[in-house]
């Protein structure tokens, strides 16, 4: 999720927990005030939520709720839902707008947050912007906790140990991997080169794709496959999206990737973007005083294993769950949905014989990530279509 001031537009990545991507900013005339983090000793693990799609963690503001906040390298201030923010009477402070850039602004409000609690470290002071993220993510997320409210520390996110460190201590820039990046940029932004070329990446973990480039440059690359994937959803308005696979390769800090998939957004926010598709494969680190950036790749990542990992299906819905017909929003390349023959724009009329608005969130967040086979029933273009995922 990403978030910007008047003098930098930036990229927000959040939707329901079952999607691959989707896009929007914020734009305020002077910055949320950060406020400050704090715990004892040099180290400090939190344990992230498990089989999440994106890094969780569960902020206590003192009310008897696990309040779900995704952990985004993409926004450099906070957010909570409008509802709960309200719930717990938190002191409106200032206003600003929120719109994909280029589009639309919507009108939104900034909460003080005087104490919050996320595991053994406690949050004082903080300002929050208020949106619908309850209704934006389909109910699964309250909020979330950007990259600027872990400033005073080494922030390093390892995924398959399952936690977030936090410490006292900095990256060097002549360590392997390692990056600097431009301080007066919002957010951590990177450039990759995209077989020859170079292109500016945002890193975002508050997003489940892969490798995201904007649709300008799409014409210029050499490309297999390529096809519209449906529309990303932003706080503002949507964005075209399409799939492609890049002859050549995808190279940053070292590391290489061979003829990759990738989606392009169109328009896009002038920066291409890097995923938790494949930031959940390398420990990274983000050293903000000294304005470092660490990939380290994981041992065995990209290796097949049976550690009873949930499936992921790799498709997205408009819609929340409980009440409401899903629609399929975007399909990820290659994956399950996307080799079954999912489609975006599918209507889900039912799900293994089950009309689709009977079901939970939290259902359909297990179901997906069994072994359990799935018939989905879908309305495509005014025709009955029965879709299987074995």
């Amino acid at each position: 999720m990403k978030y910007a001031t008047n003098k930098t537009a930036t990229v927000l990545a959040l939707m329901a927990v079952l999607t691959t991507s989707a896009h929007s900013s914020i734009a305020r005339e002077s910055d949320a005030a950060i406020g400050e983090l704090k715990f004892t000793g040099d180290t400090l693990v939190l344990p992230l939520k498990k089989h999440a799609m994106h890094p969780r963690l569960n902020v206590d503001f003192g009310d008897d709720v696990a309040h779900e906040f995704i952990v985004d390298t993409g926004a450099s201030v906070n957010v909570i839902d409008t509802t709960i923010a309200e719930k717990l009477g938190f002191e409106v402070v200032g206003e600003t707008e929120i719109g994909a850039p280029g589009g639309p602004q919507i009108p939104a409000k900034i909460v003080k947050v005087p104490l919050a609690q996320v595991g053994g470290a406690t949050i004082v002071d903080a300002e929050f912007v208020t949106m619908d993220v309850l209704g934006f993510s389909g109910g699964t997320t309250h909020g979330v906790l950007g990259t600027g409210i872990f400033s005073d520390y080494l922030l390093t996110f390892d995924r398959k140990a399952g936690h977030i460190e936090l410490s006292r201590g900095s990256l060097s820039a002549n360590e392997p991997g390692v990056l600097s990046y431009d301080p007066s940029n919002s957010q951590v932004e990177i450039e990759m080169d995209v077989a020859g070329r170079t292109v500016a990446a945002h890193i975002d973990t508050g997003s489940m794709g892969k490798f995201m480039l904007p649709g300008e440059i799409m014409a210029s690359l050499s490309l297999q496959e390529s096809r519209m994937a449906g529309k990303a959803r932003l706080v503002g308005g949507n964005r075209d999206i399409k799939h492609a696979q890049l002859n050549g390769s995808i190279q940053f800090a070292g590391f290489e990737f061979k003829n990759p998939q990738v989606a392009f957004m169109t328009p896009s926010p002038g920066a291409g973007n890097i995923g938790s598709g494949i930031l959940a494969d390398y420990v990274v680190s983000i050293d903000q005083k000294n304005h470092l950036i660490g990939f380290r790749k994981q041992a065995g990542a990209g290796v097949a294993t049976n550690d009873n990992k949930p499936r992921r299906i790799g498709v997205g819905f408009r819609g929340a769950p409980g009440g409401t017909v899903l629609t399929v929003a975007s399909v990820s390349p290659d994956s399950l949905a996307d080799k079954a023959g999912l489609v975006a724009g599918d209507v889900l009329l039912k799900l293994n014989e089950r009309p689709t608005e009977q079901y939970e969130m939290s259902e359909l967040r297990t179901l997906f990530g069994s072994n359990e086979p799935l018939k989905f029933d879908v309305e495509r273009d005014g025709e009955a279509k029965t879709v299987e995922i074995k």
